[in-house]
């Protein structure tokens, strides 16, 4: 009997260290993201860490004691084994879960999530995004862990019988070890059980996931509903969130400001995949990477602080059709019943005579794209599978063939049109092979070296666009689809990495804002309602959508990640996180007030978009 209670603990000693080390490489490879995290708090870590790792702990004992438990009463030589199978088991999964972690951190700046699962039935997409050199680095980490800690689980004495003492006692053992292990499992005797706020103690995000054990987050993730059905993020009452929300998204007065010297034109939409503010020198970013786009604004008008909705193409995709924000967990393209209960301005443009096209190069049914696509209404969707490619990425054509693709094509349709291009080339890994000048093989080199690229296809495209007959009586509205953390290593929730390009040029644009800037806050959701607005057209199904050149209406930009939520307008920025509702970013400290309002505002949004996610399966 004394013989199992030793295994169990030396057993329980053995997975605290496992995930001790686990921790330790996860917070190793987010090196970039300490630079202004205090050595004391990164070594505090693990001591914020010790409640997670014991429930996780507990769980995996409970089952190892209850499996355990027939060798109390008889020496089982398939018991023995299967033990040892079981806990190999159990090693190779938590190493594949932290790597797992590590790889999503370095990208999304989360760990396992249903969002990220959700990608899983796009393997071929999902593994593109990780170039073959991390994916295989990751495997030797924990390919590593698992000879590591199997060679000392070996070492543990596991040969013992257990089948000592009176039966009484043996079964009084069991029970015991399973209340024990299930106390360890919910954190402890308390009302309510662990949960994950009991990680979070940082204004660094970083260390909070650090915290966050990779095994019960799992386990976590496997016995929640696929879905929400209650929302995680009822801040305010009811009354006082509609209340809020209201009063930031009111109507305007009188007529709003015209942008263009043409009442029906064509509209352009370019996205690029994954553009960043950090690379646009008129938005303070690097010189030399974008310089097209530079020479592009000072033909148009370029907004200084718009910012995206979330950080993956579908979510700012619906955001600037439908006007409808990014989730912080989930996406609202991904659940059949839910999108199509989004408005569109695809239809909206459709009922006054528009024709609609989409155009891409890659795989269009990623992520539900074609069918969302489909039902927003578009005409024709343009893919991979619509012209000849003679040279591609993982992702799709280069972009060089798109946009050949679209200026061979785009004079067919019917006019007025409504087009909306997607590059690809600029997507991670960014390993495509162009050589723009941005010599090694780092990832902000990498990175910079395909939006030059997509940068310079861009200039050549509306250098040719000019000269076709329909651009004359075309509005072009260039934006990214999201940002991006390289390539100065931003943090994911920050708000730097979500400000973003915004430029509005073309023939239809008005002759005097040509070369002009536009300082008002703004992201993705507000260009449905800034278009309508401008075409004389009712906008009032896109509630979540101001008119970006109405100043009789507030402005401001709201953003959401995993698990919390960003907002800015000129006097303020305010970066929340919602599990441990610690504020982690400010602009200036000292305006309180303008932080407590933003902070409000944040949540009224916050709250209401996930009420009204929820409510579109009812």
């Amino acid at each position: 009997m004394n013989n199992w209670w030793r295994w169990l603990g030396l057993l329980a000693a053995w997975w605290m260290g496992v995930f001790l080390v686990q921790r330790i490489l996860f917070l190793a490879f987010a090196f970039r993201s300490l630079r202004d995290a205090p050595w004391p708090e990164i070594l505090a870590t693990n001591l914020h860490a010790i409640p997670m790792d014991l429930s996780a702990t507990g769980y995996i004992l409970m089952a190892s004691a209850l499996l355990s438990s027939p060798l109390l009463f008889r020496e089982l030589r398939w018991v023995r084994r299967g033990l040892v199978v079981w806990t190999l088991a159990l090693l190779m999964l938590s190493a594949l879960l932290n790597v797992t972690d590590i790889g999503l951190f370095e990208a999304w700046g989360s760990k396992l999530d249903r969002k990220a699962l959700s990608y899983l039935a796009f393997p071929k997409e999902a593994a593109a995004s990780v170039p073959l050199s991390g994916i295989l680095l990751l495997l030797t980490v924990a390919v590593a862990q698992v000879i590591a800690f199997w060679t000392l689980f070996r070492r543990l004495d596991q040969k013992k019988e257990f089948n000592t003492g009176g039966s009484a006692v043996r079964w009084a053992s069991v029970v015991a070890a399973t209340v024990l292990g299930l106390m360890a499992a919910r954190g402890g005797p308390q009302d309510d059980p662990i949960n994950k706020s009991w990680a979070y103690f940082s204004r660094h995000n970083v260390l909070n996931l650090a915290a966050l054990n990779s095994v019960w987050n799992a386990l976590e993730i496997a016995v929640t509903p696929t879905d929400v059905e209650i929302n995680p993020y009822t801040l305010l009452t009811p009354d006082e969130a509609k209340r809020i929300f209201n009063g930031t998204h009111s109507k305007g007065i009188g007529d709003p400001r015209s942008i263009l010297k043409t009442e029906r034109p064509n509209i352009l939409i370019i996205m690029l995949e994954s553009w960043t503010a950090d690379i646009i020198e008129p938005l303070g970013g690097d010189s030399g990477v974008a310089p097209q786009f530079t020479r592009l604004a000072k033909n148009g008008l370029l907004l200084t602080n718009f910012y995206s909705t979330g950080f993956r193409t579908e979510q700012g995709l619906c955001a600037v059709l439908s006007g409808f924000p990014a989730q912080p967990k989930t996406t609202i393209i991904r659940n059949f019943g839910k999108f199509d209960r989004l408005p569109s301005i695809v239809r909206e443009l459709g009922g006054v005579g528009y024709s609609s096209s989409y155009w891409y190069a890659g795989n269009v049914e990623f992520a539900n794209t074609r069918a969302y696509l489909e039902a927003m209404g578009f005409d024709h969707v343009y893919s991979d599978g619509s012209f000849p490619i003679s040279k591609r990425t993982e992702w799709g054509a280069f972009d060089e063939e798109l946009f050949a693709f679209h200026l061979r094509e785009a004079g067919k349709d019917k006019r007025p049109f409504f087009h909306m291009l997607m590059t690809s080339t600029s997507h991670e890994p960014f390993d495509a092979p162009v050589n723009e000048g941005f010599p090694g093989r780092s990832d902000p080199q990498l990175y910079r070296n395909t939006v030059h690229y997509t940068d310079r296809c861009l200039g050549d495209f509306m250098d040719k666009s000019v000269l076709e007959d329909w651009y004359a009586n075309t509005l072009v509205v260039i934006v990214a689809d999201h940002g991006h953390y390289l390539p100065h290593f931003l943090d994911q929730s920050s708000a730097a990495r979500h400000h973003i390009p915004f430029l509005i040029t073309g023939g239809a644009l008005r002759d005097d804002l040509h070369g002009k800037t536009d300082t008002t806050y703004a992201s993705h959701v507000d260009l449905a309602a800034t278009l309508l607005a401008q075409l004389a057209m009712d906008r009032n199904k896109f509630e979540w959508s101001q008119d970006i050149f109405d100043p009789t209406v507030p402005h401001s930009a709201f953003w959401t990640f995993n698990e919390g939520f960003g907002i800015a307008d000129s006097s303020q920025i305010v970066v929340m996180d919602a599990i441990s509702k610690r504020t982690t970013e400010l602009r200036d400290s000292s305006r309180t007030a303008d932080r407590d309002r933003l902070l409000r505002n944040g949540k009224a949004q916050l709250q209401l978009l996930l009420d009204q996610y929820i409510g579109f399966n009812q």
